[in-house]
């Protein structure tokens, strides 16, 4: 339960004392009256003072009775909030549910408050969106200290898994190599990989490794012709020269190809092309294969090392910028939020398009919040004790109440003398 303020409780210390001493005082005053006989002036004492004890000891009754049986005396009709705490949960519950939660009640306060607008100046503000930025740098390294590498791991190999699994690779690669065919987008990529083989095979380094592998290939395939020709001349030289040739000799294939549009080598890169599009969408063996491939990828050590590995590294890089006082996260969420706000403050449509959609919301889930939180707050003040529930309102509005009993007891004195006067004046009105 929600404790109540020190300084409340003080002030309706001070009031029961003050309450209290108005009730002493008049049980003085009657007593003083009592000792005179009621003589003279004293007889207006003793009635004020009676009257006023009667109205301070009903009052004090009165306030009594609404937390606990006065003096421990079981009275009927007494201790009345404990007794009926169900059904004053009830009605507390449902008077919010019914003034405070009803679905455009709340539409009208987000019509008056224009969340959109507030959201987009607060935004705005450099001083907010840093404090923002700080407070998710905060939660997210309280989220990195927290979390387990392990869990962590597992949980991505596992959603990564999943994902692949359920993904129809077959159908999904068939799907871009279909959209790389239209408009014949492949062969411009063709010529493109065309013109980047020979822009290779023009390289030095390209040239002089194709002649020292031509020469190991010589001399292991054909040792002893390859020996025989190393009389006749010098067996780089020969490697060097069948390079040169091999280089040339494909350099005029890759110039017929890219400048023929209907050679051979291109239709059947065609033919290639959609033979493998139809194989992918349509050919079940073929599909299974790819689905083999799949699961291989997700259970190879080697893509559970990856994953490991790339989620060990952000984690990394995550705890080390979080940790600079120039956190480069941090700073761009500040930015990012600022520019948000700028934009959103730029933006009206956008601004009643949000308030709209908060609008809307709020009717559509009012209903169920409304009988929801009525159902809480029932709950809450049947599960109170009964002491903790007397003593929360008793202190929260116990001091208008002796206030009652201060009232009570001077206007009840009062009364005391109007009825003197009245009982004095009637023998002689008779």
């Amino acid at each position: 339960m929600t404790a109540v303020k020190p300084d409340r409780t003080r002030r309706l210390r001070v009031l029961r004392r003050w309450a209290l001493g108005l009730l002493l005082g008049a049980l003085a005053l009657f007593l003083v009256a009592a000792a005179h006989d009621f003589a003279g002036p004293w007889a207006w004492v003793g009635a004020f003072a009676e009257a006023a004890m009667v109205g301070a000891l009903a009052d004090w009754f009165a306030v009594v009775a609404l937390f606990r049986h006065p003096l421990g005396l079981p009275i009927p009709h007494t201790a009345i909030l404990p007794r009926n705490k169900a059904r004053l949960a009830r009605r507390l519950a449902e008077f919010i549910r019914d003034h405070f939660l009803e679905a455009e009640a709340i539409v009208r306060l987000l019509r008056r408050a224009d969340p959109a607008t507030w959201l987009a100046q607060w935004l705005s503000d450099a001083g907010n969106s840093a404090l923002l930025a700080r407070q998710m740098t905060v939660l997210l390294q309280q989220g990195l200290a927290l979390s387990d590498d392990r869990e962590l791991r597992s949980a991505l190999r596992a959603a990564l898994g999943r994902q692949l699994q359920g993904m129809d690779g077959a159908r999904w690669v068939g799907s871009i190599l279909a959209l790389l065919t239209e408009d014949h987008r492949h062969q411009t990529l063709l010529d493109d990989g065309i013109q980047r083989l020979r822009r290779w095979l023009d390289g030095e380094d390209t040239q002089s490794l194709l002649a020292d592998q031509i020469g190991a290939m010589l001399e292991r395939a054909y040792p002893t012709l390859f020996a025989w020709m190393g009389t006749v001349m010098d067996p780089a030289t020969l490697s060097e020269n069948l390079a040169r040739n091999l280089v040339k000799a494909a350099h005029q294939l890759l110039q017929e190809i890219a400048d023929d549009p209907e050679h051979p080598r291109r239709l059947a890169f065609d033919r290639w092309m959609q033979d493998a599009i139809l194989r992918l969408q349509t050919d079940a063996a073929f599909q299974a294969r790819v689905q083999r491939w799949q699961h291989g990828l997700i259970t190879h050590p080697a893509a559970q090392a990856y994953v490991d590995g790339l989620l060990g590294d952000l984690r990394s890089w995550l705890e080390t910028d979080l940790q600079r006082p120039d956190s480069r996260l941090q700073g761009q969420v500040q930015r990012l939020s600022q520019q948000l706000g700028l934009f959103l403050g730029e933006q009206p449509a956008l601004r009643d398009a949000l308030n709209g959609y908060l609008e809307d919301s709020a009717r559509r889930l009012a209903p169920a919040l409304r009988d929801g939180l009525a159902q809480h707050i029932e709950a809450t003040i049947h599960a109170w004790p009964d002491k903790d529930m007397v003593r929360l309102l008793e202190e929260g509005v116990g001091t208008d109440l002796q206030y009652i009993r201060v009232n009570g007891t001077l206007v009840g004195g009062m009364i005391g003398i109007a009825i003197h006067a009245l009982a004095l004046a009637v023998p002689l009105l008779i």
